[in-house]
């Protein structure tokens, strides 16, 4: 492709529009510190947002990083390569895991509330052995995601502006650096508010240009049936019924279909970043967040297909439209013709934003794990163990620039190399699905033993290696970086870790059960662990004043608020504070949100794909046109939830702000808590017992 824009406005984008959100990041931290109890320079609250992130924000947040630019392009390439059921099976991928995250996550809460990552919780239950391996897993994650989010954009980059590849990879992780380094996490939630509401604005221009008569070229859903059976004609789909775009039934499509499920498996259990935001929320919200995270994310990849790379395919045969080569494809190039070919330069330009927009959101989540990673299981855990919580809080910032420099570094040897974007996706479940059963069963399985965890995440993984490159091998005839992106040698390897990582975990646990008990794990932190004498009779006389458990539960409503939200010796000391844990609640949404996920997996995953994949049928006019309407009420749906309802809940904090700065009202408001009463008595009061 050639560029659209010249190298400056490349530069721009990544250096002006990146110090812009910057700046007003920097803002919106400066007057949380200002005016609220929680303080970014506090350990807890710059790893863990000091866990009382609303429903909202952390929906948001959800939506927001699981949209990265491997999202917004992949999902696009697959429509365009095997037609309507490529973006609808990337989006199952994605779809299944988020909701099924939200069984976990309601354990997370009720069995280990106080851990920070989640090698804390190998280490709390197995020791330095689980610690190792749950660590291993974790940091090979997020070194694959954070090249994946940089590659992905640093193409698009390149590739509208011209841009040079290596100066974006470098310059996109150090503009996230920036705001990360100030806010922490709660930064980043934020962060991802203010950049989904544009991604989304664009998305809902694309689609009413393209399906609503915006475009001379489409226009409407019987158009591009027109054109896409036209296509067929000329270039049938390999493997697909009749070679039409208009169908389920694809050999390779199916295929993809199990490789992106076992690969959103090992995404999302093994990266810290989804850890980080279920830690972050407010108890008995975090199920719901991630379950309704989950249905708005769909719709976006979803979108992404139906009309940038469906659009793209189908005008692929007309005049003017830019010769793609099969490297472009495979860095997810088709979405920017598409965008360019229907819209012109205005197109071009919002497809520029919007991967510039994923990229920053994402990469800052994973700078924020990853660094939490570097600072807890790394410089507390084995270089300084009697590390305060401040001095951990210090190795987690400077550990922010660490990996923006390292990201940036590892993305450019791929790029050198020969790596892409499509390539990662492929292999990601190979080096990380051994971990999700090991990894999951740590806080939802007491029967799981130290031998089960560590041999099911290393050794699935080790065995999941052998199979990829024996079968790219004995396959293709040839090992090259080439045969191993290919759809069936990397279902092999990815098959092979999820369900190897499966069987030696439970096998082994099952051989010699354990039997472990939640409270050795309840309400502990790895943060405690070394601390001086002072330090600790410190911590202990924090704790001591909070009263029992008993007398919390007993006292009056208001002391209760009190109680819960305010401690502010345990808060100078930057520790997690210990919780009164509603477990009856959530044991109850353990159970709810079980049978919702699974109710969600069996619909899109099994009851709407297979008998499309089973029957003969390509998509009549009138049935595109019902999916199509579909597919726009549920994006709506998705503006809502990602806009409309983190502003309602973010109302107090607007409104105590404006006041104070106005004039109107004067006064500190540090000694409020950020969590309003009603939050407050939901997550630590019976109130059935009242």
């Amino acid at each position: 492709m050639e560029p659209v824009f010249s190298q400056g406005v490349g530069y721009g984008v990544v250096i002006g529009v990146g110090v812009f959100f910057a700046v007003v990041m920097n803002v919106v931290t400066f007057l949380q510190n200002r005016f609220f109890s929680n303080k970014s320079s506090q350990a807890d609250e710059f790893t863990a947002a000091s866990r009382n992130v609303p429903l909202g924000l952390m929906v948001v947040s959800i939506v927001s990083s699981w949209c990265w630019s491997l999202t917004l392009l992949q999902s696009a390439t697959e429509s365009y390569t095997y037609g309507i059921s490529g973006s609808y099976f990337y989006a199952v991928g994605g779809l299944i895991q988020v909701s099924v995250f939200s069984i976990v996550a309601s354990k997370v809460k009720a069995n280990a509330n106080l851990v920070t990552t989640f090698p804390e919780a190998g280490y709390l239950r197995f020791g330095n052995a689980g610690h190792l391996a749950f660590l291993w897993c974790g940091m090979v994650c997020n070194t694959i995601v954070s090249a994946c989010i940089l590659l992905g954009g640093a193409a698009v980059i390149n590739a509208i502006t011209g841009m040079n590849t290596y100066a974006a990879l470098y310059l996109l992780p150090l503009m996230c650096a920036i705001y990360v380094y100030f806010g922490g996490l709660r930064a980043t939630f934020i962060s991802d508010a203010l950049h989904t509401f544009p991604l989304l604005v664009f998305l809902i221009i694309f689609v009413f240009v393209i399906y609503g008569g915006g475009s001379s070229v489409i226009g409407s859903p019987g158009k591009m049936w027109d054109l896409l059976t036209e296509v067929a004609r000329v270039h049938p789909v390999d493997d697909n019924f009749h070679g039409s775009f208009m169908t389920f039934r694809s050999k390779d499509g199916g295929i993809f279909l199990f490789i992106s499920i076992i690969t959103g498996f090992g995404l999302v259990v093994l990266d810290q970043a989804y850890w980080s935001r279920a830690i972050a929320a407010q108890p008995l919200k975090t199920s719901k967040a991630y379950f309704v995270g989950a249905v708005a994310w769909f719709v976006i990849p979803w979108t992404m297909g139906l009309c940038l790379g469906l659009g793209a395919r189908a005008t692929s045969i007309l005049p003017g439209f830019p010769e793609l080569s099969a490297s472009e494809i495979s860095s997810g190039l088709s979405a920017v013709a598409g965008a360019s070919h229907l819209v012109g330069k205005a197109g071009t330009g919002m497809i520029l934003m919007m991967i510039f927009l994923s990229v920053t959101s994402s990469f800052s989540g994973e700078l924020i794990a990853t660094s939490t990673l570097l600072s807890y299981d790394v410089y507390k855990k084995y270089i300084k163990q009697s590390a305060t919580p401040h001095e951990v809080l210090v190795a987690s910032k400077i550990g922010v620039f660490f990996w923006a420099i390292f990201a940036g570094s590892i993305a450019s040897i791929f790029y050198r190399i020969g790596i892409s974007m499509g390539w990662l996706f492929n292999f990601l479940g190979c080096a990380t699905a051994s971990g999700v059963f090991p990894v999951a069963l740590t806080f939802t399985w007491r029967k799981l033993n130290m031998y089960g965890a560590v041999a099911g995440s290393i050794g699935g993984m080790i065995l999941a290696m052998v199979a990829w490159l024996i079968t790219c091998k004995c396959y293709l005839g040839e090992i090259s970086v080439d045969n191993l992106a290919n759809r069936w040698v990397s279902f092999a390897g990815n098959a092979t870790a999820l369900f190897m990582g499966g069987f030696l975990s439970i096998g082994l646990s099952l051989i010699w059960p354990d039997n472990f008990d939640w409270n050795d794990i309840r309400n502990k932190t790895i943060l405690t662990e070394h601390l001086d004498s002072d330090t600790a009779a410190s911590l202990e006389s924090a704790r001591e004043d909070k009263g029992t458990e008993k007398e919390v539960y007993e006292v009056e409503n208001s002391d209760r608020l009190e109680k819960a939200s305010t401690n502010e010796k345990e808060r100078n000391l930057d520790l997690p504070q210990e919780e009164i844990i509603p477990l009856t609640k959530l044991n109850r949404q353990f159970k709810i949100f079980s049978l919702l996920s699974i109710g969600f997996a069996l619909t899109f995953a099994v009851l709407i794909p297979i008998p499309q994949i089973a029957a003969p049928y390509v998509y009549s006019k009138s049935f595109f046109t019902f999916v199509v309407a579909v597919n726009i009420i549920w994006l709506f749906g998705t503006f809502f939830v990602c806009v409309a309802l983190p502003l309602f809940e973010s109302r107090h904090f607007i409104n105590k702000v404006f006041l104070h700065i106005t004039g109107i009202r004067k006064g500190d408001f540090s000694q409020q808590p950020v969590v309003e009463q009603s939050v407050v008595e939901e997550s630590y009061v019976d109130v059935e017992k009242r």
